[in-house]
């Protein structure tokens, strides 16, 4: 050791750059990080109860799968036209008070939804439709608050891996959350909805043992109007060249993998229905190794990452359109949930890095609104393409989508994305605005 530490002075001295060792536990190892982690993953999979059993619930009870359809159309249309006003919220209000207000509100919202179906369902379904609103629209709230905090809780140097075991913990409750749901629907109708209320407790209590500012609430979006905080936000991410092609990129990748798992959907309901399940969690899992695979990626350029990725995918799904069958496409939609997170992952912590603190919330609810564009309308296509044409016609326009989104990553944007902002003083991103 004594060796090891005359080495690192001299390499010092000379001016030569210091390779640190990683630490074992990661991002995890920072109690701050831990807590609010670990308090969003456990929020997160009590929504996915939820997700689950008020379809449900309203179909039990009205017996109209339109109604059903309704309020869940009602709760993501709010959750979507909310995005841009709450990223600006995060950068003008203080990020641990939105996410306080926001745990707590869903608590209760959740918790009356919880308490009406434990009663038998007596309210009217009208109140339960704004109830289920009111938590999206908190949801809405608190996802650019909590994103715009994260470089606040780790260095710098550990953006990606707090990125990936953010993007690991999503692919368990995706894997979960579901099955836990149907479990505990079948158990008691309430269980869902009082649990997730329990969560967003629990998520609350962990919040409030949080020491490190979160950010927020200084600045120039502090004392500006919304409407101009939102429209700084837009204009900021408009004059960068390399959000701009990272906006239209995922743009189009989400509506194509989108499209790629309705094709899923749509070919294993034909042939073997009780078989998605069981591709669905082969996917989730997949995604859930590429997560925790993506910080131990060849070191090679965000560039050629970006492009290799892409390449894979469009090639995965050219190969999956010369026979879409229900195995192909489990295989097809479980690879891109494998590779997917290495880029994912890469530009997140980009972003992160080289976003001023004061815009981050707006910028990020930005890129959400903006490459989220085309997302609801991905299921409309293929459904069209497959009635039109047939699985395998989907698969191939799909596939030319990919490869016009390949073609993308050759843009100046993507070939030479910025370079991340110093670390201030403390080994953190930078918390002050770019002048």
């Amino acid at each position: 050791m004594a060796v090891d530490l005359i080495k690192r002075h001299r390499a010092a001295a000379a001016g030569a750059p210091v390779r640190r060792r990683p630490h074992r536990a990661g991002p995890l190892r920072h109690r701050d990080f831990r807590r609010l982690w670990l308090g969003a993953g456990l929020s997160s999979l009590g929504s996915q109860l939820t997700a689950l059993a008020m379809p449900l619930w309203i179909l039990d009870r009205t017996g109209s799968p339109s109604v059903a359809g309704l309020v869940a159309t009602v709760r993501l249309l709010a959750v979507f036209a909310s995005q841009l006003p709450a990223g600006a919220l995060a950068d003008r209000r203080h990020r641990r008070t939105i996410l306080i207000a926001a745990d707590a509100g869903r608590a209760v919202a959740v918790g009356v939804l919880g308490l009406m179906v434990l009663d038998g369902g007596r309210g009217p379904v009208l109140l339960a439709c704004a109830l289920a609103t009111a938590e999206g629209l908190l949801t809405a709230v608190a996802i650019p608050a909590g994103s715009a905090a994260l470089p606040r809780l780790v260095p710098r140097r550990e953006l990606d891996s707090a990125v990936a075991v953010g993007q690991g913990q999503a692919y368990v409750v995706q894997f979960l959350g579901p099955l836990l749901g149907a479990a505990l629907y079948r158990f008691q109708p309430a269980a869902p909805f009082l649990l997730d209320a329990l969560s967003y407790l629990v998520s609350l209590g962990l919040l409030l043992t949080v020491r490190r500012s979160l950010g927020g609430g200084v600045g120039g979006a502090a004392g500006t109007r919304l409407r101009t905080a939102v429209a700084d936000g837009l204009r900021y991410v408009l004059g960068s060249r390399y959000l701009r092609a990272l906006m239209a990129w995922s743009a189009l990748v989400n509506f194509a993998t989108a499209g790629i798992a309705f094709v899923l959907v749509l070919v294993a309901g034909r042939d073997r229905p009780q078989s998605l399940g069981l591709a669905l969690a082969v996917t989730a899992l997949a995604g859930l190794a590429g997560a925790l695979l993506a910080p131990r990626f060849p070191r090679i350029s965000d560039a050629r990452l970006l492009r290799v990725v892409t390449a894979m995918i469009v090639a995965v799904a050219g190969a999956a359109a010369l026979r879409p069958s229900p195995v192909v496409m489990t295989l097809c939609t479980a690879a891109i949930a494998l590779v997917s997170p290495a880029v994912v992952i890469r530009t997140n912590a980009r972003v992160l890095g080289m976003v001023p603190d004061a815009l981050m919330g707006r910028v990020q609810s930005s890129l959400l609104v903006v490459g989220g564009l085309l997302y609801p309308f991905a299921t409309v296509a293929t459904g069209w393409l497959d009635e039109r044409f047939s699985a395998r016609g989907a698969m191939a326009v799909l596939t030319v989508v990919l490869a016009a989104v390949l073609a993308l990553t050759f843009l100046p944007g993507l070939r030479h994305p910025p370079p991340a902002a110093e670390a201030g003083p403390d080994g953190l991103a930078p918390r002050a605005p770019a002048p």
